[in-house]
């Protein structure tokens, strides 16, 4: 038997390389046809409406079934209640993390868990940019058409929800169900619309450049005495690890149960970090009518035994070392300045001022807002007021981002202009401090003016910039300040 001919046996390369290529091209094709606003086999893009309401569907189940879920774990890890009293705990809880009210037979429970609060805003953020990506988003009307389709579904379907869940033990507050879940839709999947579509981008090029810089400091500063907060509830967590390790045997949880309450923590992890930045800023919060946790003082009465809580100081007169945590406002202040200032530099040290304490109000505003939006109620009793006074936390928190951040900027303003005299001009006979010396006014001469003269012996010792006018050396000549006769571009005569 005759062996084929080689060329019967393996293809021809040129030719592989040639269907690769075309691959790749229809590819490249594919994904490029896939556009905002179109669907990916081509088609016409679907309505802005119909998107919106897709959209607002899966945002409420992608979050509320996660929750119903958990919590019929946790029914399974115990003995009592049904499943249906469990699908309505996962209810309320979603419900609270809007900002829902729920009305329990031992009083009004509104302390909503702000960890828990991301998982509606991402959802709806997410859905608002799907809208703009998957349907004909192009103008402000197709926005406007979108994020109020997105806002009257999803407040209708969180109606819904609450009225599904309610029971004669635990009823969500019907009206605050339509209003808090239409808000929250607008602010977040509003602004999915507005970022995806690029209106919200080409709204925000249209501020000026100083507003720009004034919120996005803001808005640096007051994350950073939240993250300063979440550092010092950590801090404290870890002194008395102890306490609650005692709290956790007292509960006698079991395993799952254990899980579950790690988890409620994280969901109240934030909330802490409120707290504990006002407990920093000074006014501190309460825990409870009559209650409070500040730097001057602690005044607490019986707490639930929630693990979370055991960082809370039990000594009614705190250690001096805590005074330390007020430098952190401060220090919170002057990065918003600082970053206000990077984006938008000032050349006037009024506008630095300005621009620096502009930037720290807005902090401080912003840092009001996260204090009303973590405060609440825990039932009834003592427990029915729980968070931080709005009043001295906002004139403390405006006043304090504002100073310093203006203080701030200046005082960093002056330093780098000390620093590059002294760098960029230093004294030559090796003394790092005398062009500070010469900065301050002496007898013989304005101050900084800079003018070179000969030198002054005093004790053995060399000061220059200083000019003695009784001293004459006709020997000397400055080259660079000729004799009045002399030309200026002639070498001096010895």
């Amino acid at each position: 038997m005759s062996r084929p001919p080689p060329a019967a046996c393996h293809d021809d390369p040129n030719r592989d390389v040639a269907g690769t290529m075309s691959t790749m091209t229809d590819l490249l094709a594919r994904s490029a046809a896939r556009v905002p606003g179109r669907l990916p086999g081509g088609g016409h893009p679907r309505p802005v409406a119909v998107g919106a309401l897709l959209a607002a569907g899966w945002a409420l189940l992608a979050g509320a079934l996660p929750c119903a879920a958990l919590a019929v774990i946790g029914w399974f890890a115990t003995t009592g209640g049904t499943a249906s009293w469990a699908l309505r705990v996962g209810a309320d809880a979603w419900l609270l993390a809007h900002w829902i009210p729920v009305d329990l037979t031992s009083g009004r429970f509104s302390l909503p868990p702000l960890g828990l609060s991301l998982l509606p805003i991402v959802l709806l953020w997410r859905a608002g940019g799907w809208v703009a990506r998957s349907c004909a988003v192009k103008s402000r009307a197709d926005v406007c058409v979108g994020v109020v389709t997105l806002a009257v579904v999803y407040a209708g379907l969180v109606t819904l929800v609450a009225v599904l869940a309610r029971a004669d033990q635990a009823a969500p507050d019907i009206l605050r169900a339509v209003v808090h879940g239409g808000v929250l839709a607008v602010v977040a999947g509003g602004a999915g619309v507005l970022w995806v579509s690029g209106q919200g981008i080409r709204l925000w090029r249209r501020l000026p450049e100083e507003v720009r810089a004034v919120l996005y400091g803001g808005a640096i500063g007051a994350f950073a005495l939240v993250i300063g907060g979440i550092l010092l509830v950590a801090a404290s967590l870890l002194v008395h690890a102890g306490r609650i390790v005692e709290l956790a045997r007292g509960l006698g949880p079991g395993v799952v149960g254990l899980i579950l309450l790690l988890l409620l923590c994280v969901c109240y992890l934030p909330s802490a970090a409120v707290f504990a930045g006002a407990f920093a800023l000074g006014p501190g919060f309460a825990v409870g009518t009559g209650t409070l946790v500040a730097p001057t003082g602690v005044s607490l009465g019986p707490v639930p035994a929630f693990p979370l809580l055991a960082a809370l100081p039990v000594s009614p007169h705190p250690p001096g070392w805590v005074m330390g945590v007020l430098a952190m406002p401060m220090a919170a202040g002057v990065l918003a300045g600082v970053v206000a200032l990077r984006r938008s530099p000032a050349f006037s040290p009024e506008a630095t001022a300005l621009r620096g304490g502009l930037a720290g109000v807005v902090g401080g505003l912003g840092f009001t807002v996260a204090t009303v939006l973590a405060g609440g109620s825990a039932g009834a009793g003592r427990l029915a007021d729980v968070g931080v006074p709005l009043l001295p936390a906002a004139l403390i928190s405006v006043s304090t981002f504002g100073i310093a951040g203006a203080v701030g900027v200046l005082a960093l303003r002056g330093g780098r202009w000390v620093w590059s005299r002294v760098r960029h001009d230093p004294d030559p006979a090796g003394d790092p401090f005398a062009r500070l010396r010469s900065l301050v006014p002496r007898d013989g001469g304005p101050a900084g003016s800079g003018e070179p003269g000969l030198p002054v012996q005093r004790r053995g010792r060399t000061e220059p910039g200083r000019t003695d006018p009784g001293h004459t050396n006709p020997g000397h000549t400055n080259p660079g300040h000729p004799e009045p006769g002399a030309a200026r571009d002639e070498p001096p005569t010895p």
